[in-house]
C-alpha cells in the first residue's frame, strides 16, 4: 500500500485561500481529495483542499454501482479489461494503485470487504450506501471541506491562479484544479457532459463520449416476444463478420432487443462500431448450449426424435428450454407448421435446429442512450495528459481522472477501479504541484 496511506492526520485549515478545487465529488473526485489531503498532511502543512459538488450530497452515482451492492473493484487487474484510444495509458495509474491498494483503502476507513468467486469485491454489507458513507465521513473528520448545489460553469486561469466560476455568478481563486465531473452515462445523477466543456478553454482534444455497458437495441422480431426471459448462455458480437469478443452469463430479452451481463460487456464495442465511418453489419450470435459442440447438439437433437416422435413441433424442445425460447428456435428451423409431428422434421430441419441453438444471429440496430449506460466510452482525450501524474500537458496546475477521459473499463468493478487508480494519481500528483510551488 502506498506511504501516504500511513499519514492519516487530521489538519485544520488556515485560511480561506483554496490550494485544491476537486470539481465533482464523485468516487474519483472523493478518492483525489482525500489522497491530496493526506499527501498534504504527511508534509506536515495543512492545504485547503474544497470539492464542489453540483448535487446535494457527494456520491450519488456511487449509490448505483453494482446494482446497489457497489462493486469495489476487480482482483484479476489484466490490461484487456479497459479500453480506449489508448488503453496502456491506465497502466501507470493502476499499477501504483490497483485493487490490493483499494482494499486496503477503504478497510482503513473501516469498510469491510469480501471477494467473490468471480474475483469481484464488495462491501461485506453488501449496500454501496456503507461505501458512500465511509466516504463522507472521511471527507469530514479531514476538514475536507464540500461545497454542495455547486455547478461550476468555467474555469479560467490568470498567471499562476484558476478562477472557478459557479452558475450563480459566485467566484473562487484555486492554486491548483482537479476535474473529476464524470461523463455522460447517468445524466440523473449528475453526469450529463456538461464537466467536458470547463476544459475546452485548455484547448484539449476530445474523443466523441459514446454510451457503454448499456443494453442493445436490435431487430425485435427474435426478442420481442421472449421479453422478460433469461437464459445462461454465450454471446458473440461480430463485426462485418469478424467476431470481436464473446461473453458467458445471463442474457436477457426484451421488448427493443438484448440485456444482461454479457451484452452489456460487449456494448462499447457496439457503441464504437457504429459510430465509425464505415457502415458496419453488426450482430450478436447467441449459444444456447454453450457446453455442447455443434455436432453434439446434432446427436442430442436427433436422439431426442427418436424417443418422442410424435410429439407436436411445438413441444420439441420442452424441457431444454422456457416454452417461448423453444417455439422461437423451432420457427427458426423450419417454415412448416408448428402442429406436425417431429418425426416429420427433416435431417435438414433438424440441423438448422442445432445451428439456431448454437448460433442464432440477431442483427443489431444500436445502444440504449446514456441514460440506461452505466459508463461512458470516448472522453477527453489521453494524449493531452501525463500517465504517471494525471497533469494536463496544456494548462500547468490542472489534472484530470476518472471517466471524463477517454478510459472505459468492462462490468465487474474495473471502472470503479480506474475512478479510484486516477483520482489517487491526480490527487496525489495535485499535492505535490502544491507544496513545490510554496
Amino acid at each position: 500500500m502506498p506511504d501516504v496511506w500511513l499519514s492519516f492526520r487530521k489538519m485544520n485549515g488556515t485560511d480561506n485561500h483554496i490550494d485544491i478545487a476537486v470539481i465533482g465529488g464523485g468516487a474519483a473526485g472523493m478518492m483525489a481529495a482525500l489522497t491530496a489531503n493526506f499527501a498534504s498532511s504527511a508534509s506536515g502543512k495543512a492545504r485547503n483542499i474544497t470539492v464542489f459538488e453540483r448535487n446535494e450530497r457527494v456520491g450519488k452515482k456511487l449509490l448505483m454501482t453494482g446494482n446497489g451492492r457497489c462493486n469495489l473493484t476487480n482482483t484479476d487487474r489484466g490490461a484487456e479489461h479497459f479500453h480506449g484510444k489508448n488503453p496502456r495509458f491506465a497502466e501507470e495509474a493502476l499499477g501504483r494503485f490497483g485493487p490490493s491498494d483499494v482494499i486496503g483503502f477503504f478497510e482503513n476507513l473501516g469498510v469491510l470487504v469480501k471477494i467473490e468467486e468471480d474475483n469481484k469485491v464488495y462491501p461485506e454489507s453488501l449496500h454501496a450506501a456503507s461505501v458512500l458513507d465511509a466516504l463522507r465521513l472521511a471527507l469530514d473528520e479531514h476538514d475536507i471541506t464540500v461545497i454542495s448545489n455547486a455547478f461550476v460553469s468555467s474555469v479560467s486561469k490568470t498567471g499562476d491562479s484558476f478562477c472557478l466560476t459557479l452558475s450563480d455568478g459566485t467566484t473562487f481563486a484555486a492554486a491548483t484544479v482537479i476535474a473529476a465531473t464524470g461523463g455522460m452515462a447517468a445524466p440523473a445523477t449528475g453526469s450529463d457532459g456538461s464537466g467536458y466543456a470547463l476544459l475546452k478553454p485548455f484547448s484539449h482534444t476530445m474523443i466523441a463520449p459514446l454510451p457503454s455497458i448499456v443494453q442493445l437495441k436490435t431487430d425485435t422480431a427474435f426478442c420481442k416476444p421472449l421479453q422478460g426471459n433469461k437464459i445462461f448462455g454465450k454471446a458473440r458480437l461480430w463485426v462485418d463478420d469478424k467476431m470481436i469478443r464473446e461473453e458467458y452469463g445471463e442474457i436477457l430479452f426484451t421488448d427493443y432487443g438484448l440485456s444482461g451481463p454479457p451484452i452489456l460487456q460487449l456494448s462499447g464495442y457496439v457503441s464504437r462500431a457504429f459510430a465509425s465511418k464505415s457502415k458496419s453489419r453488426i450482430c450478436v450470435s447467441l449459444d444456447f448450449l454453450p457446453k455442447n459442440t455443434l455436432e453434439e447438439t446434432v446427436d442430442l437433437l436427433k436422439r431426442r426424435a427418436a424417443s418422442f416422435p410424435e410429439r407436436k413441433a411445438e413441444d420439441f424442445l420442452t424441457g431444454m428450454f422456457h416454452k417461448r425460447l423453444a417455439l422461437g428456435l423451432m420457427k427458426k428451423a423450419t417454415d412448416k407448421a408448428m402442429s406436425l409431428r417431429v418425426s416429420e422434421l427433416s435431417d435438414r430441419e433438424i440441423r438448422n435446429l442445432a445451428d439456431a441453438c448454437k448460433a442464432l444471429k440477431i442483427t443489431v440496430t444500436g445502444t440504449m442512450p446514456f441514460a440506461n449506460a452505466q459508463t461512458t466510452a470516448g472522453g477527453i482525450s489521453t494524449s493531452d495528459f501525463d500517465p504517471s501524474t494525471m497533469a494536463s500537458r496544456k494548462c500547468g496546475g490542472l489534472f484530470a481522472c476518472g471517466e471524463m477521459l477517454d478510459i472505459d473499463g468492462d462490468c465487474g468493478g474495473f471502472n470503479l477501479q480506474w475512478a479510484w487508480s486516477s483520482g489517487y494519481q491526480a490527487g496525489l500528483s495535485a499535492a505535490k504541484y502544491v507544496m513545490e510551488r510554496e
